[in-house]
């Protein structure tokens, strides 16, 4: 009876022993297996965000520059930080993917749009394969800054509309020129198919959207009450607005070697405030350069493309005016931008304003077409100044190192948010002149 009850338990004891050495072995592999999953998986991730964070858009950054700095009297704006700039320079990886068919956009300046309509339409045009559409930042009330591709050519053209808030005849012409390149292309125009293969409009057609939106349906459209213009909205001129919703004029507020700054023997602009300010007239460049993140979004865009530009053209009203010409860069740069300024005037009629319009070191610079000029100019981003820089600022010898001509056009005769107004301004001047562009 015991030794039976020994050879029992000799066996139970064997077959635990065989079960705990399988699990054993079980657990070995399962954990051998987990291991070299998560070393594959933690590899994939660890390569995906290296090469994301690698990844940066062309442009060099110099730590020397400003030599005459000295002969500078002051900067009431500080200067871009440097790491701030560096981000602007990461690639980003936003584009809208559309798998839907095209179908002809029909908006012809019926009515006035939000800006969620704007978005709808630009969704529309990316859904032909000549468009690609990315989000290229956000605003200050955290809508989408839009980026926009018609075309595969090489050459780009650029476009942009819409920086100064008031100023919303600027979108819907910009608009409804994309919408008609794009229905031409889609209906098998050659020409326009043509023109397509060997160049490429780029385009933002609204860099303020916060602006755009209050203009066109009031201070209730901001959804962030503690911005400075939504606080201070009894104290605004809103038809005559052209801020973003920090109070800051993002046409003053690009970190170009002049933005912020006075030189020496020159006096600030009357219509420039070094504060913030509601008073009508006057214009807040920001406390800093490159500050506000519309124009962020619009130097990332910039730079993406301004290598490859056969034309930048930035769109305001009112007016019918051109502006053209730089007092600060460079003779060949002059010359390209007065010849393409010319031609665009024999096309629509509009008055030419030289050079001689533009003001130079009185703090009322920092503009976008100072910005993509002085990129054309060479001028690298200064980690001294914290702007776009030369080695030197007075008689800075730059050359013309990409050859584009840089103008903006006041593409209305007056003042108003009637889309019928604006249908007409685009019929009978800015749709030729624009068209005839393409064809370079």
């Amino acid at each position: 009876m015991k030794r039976r009850i020994k050879r029992k338990i000799r066996k139970l004891f064997r077959i635990c022993l065989l079960l705990i050495i399988l699990l054993l072995i079980i657990y070995i592999i399962i954990h051998l297996i987990c291991r070299l999953f998560k070393k594959s998986y933690s590899s994939d991730t660890v390569n995906v965000v290296k090469t994301i964070e690698e990844k940066y858009l062309d442009f060099d950054i110099t730590t020397k520059s400003e030599k005459d700095i000295q002969n500078i009297d002051y900067y009431f704006m500080e200067g871009m930080k440097t790491s701030d700039f560096k981000e602007i320079l990461r690639e980003k990886n936003n584009s809208i993917i559309s798998n839907d068919k095209y179908k002809k956009i029909k908006y012809n300046f019926e009515r006035v749009l939000h800006y969620f309509d704007i978005e709808e339409i630009l969704k529309e045009l990316n859904n032909s394969e000549s468009v690609k559409l990315e989000i290229i930042g956000k605003s200050v009330d955290n809508r989408n800054i839009y980026g926009i591709e018609i075309g595969s050519g090489e050459d780009v053209l650029f476009l942009d509309a819409n920086i100064h808030a008031a100023e919303v005849s600027t979108t819907y012409i910009l608009i409804k020129f994309l919408i008609d390149v794009v229905n031409l292309y889609e209906r098998g125009n050659t020409d326009v198919n043509n023109l397509l293969n060997n160049i490429k409009i780029v385009a933002i057609p609204c860099i303020n959207p916060d602006g755009y939106e209050v203009y066109n349906y009031g201070i209730d459209s901001i959804r962030n009450k503690d911005l400075y213009i939504y606080k201070n909205k009894d104290k605004i001129d809103f038809n005559n607005i052209k801020s973003n919703a920090n109070g800051v004029d993002l046409n003053r507020n690009f970190p170009t070697q002049n933005s912020g700054l006075l030189y020496k023997g020159k006096k600030l602009k009357n219509n420039t405030s070094i504060d913030i300010t509601t008073e009508r007239g006057k214009y807040f460049n920001g406390y800093s350069v490159g500050s506000e993140p519309e124009v962020k979004s619009v130097i990332y865009y910039m730079l993406k493309y301004y290598k490859n530009i056969y034309a930048y053209i930035n769109l305001h009203s009112q007016g019918r005016v051109i502006y053209y010409g730089k007092p600060n860069l460079s003779k060949d740069f002059n010359k390209v931008t007065e010849k393409f300024a010319s031609r665009i005037s024999s096309i629509t009629s509009y008055k030419l304003n030289d050079s001689s319009y533009e003001e130079v070191g009185e703090g009322n610079d920092g503009s976008a077409t100072d910005f993509m000029s002085e990129l054309a100019n060479g001028f690298i981003f200064s980690e001294i100044t914290g702007r776009l820089s030369t080695n030197k600022y007075k008689n800075n010898n730059c050359k013309l190192v990409y050859n584009y001509p840089v103008i903006t056009m006041e593409v209305t005769k007056d003042w108003t948010s009637n889309p019928s107004y604006f249908k007409s301004e685009y019929n009978n001047y800015v749709k030729k002149a624009l068209f005839e562009i393409l064809e370079k």
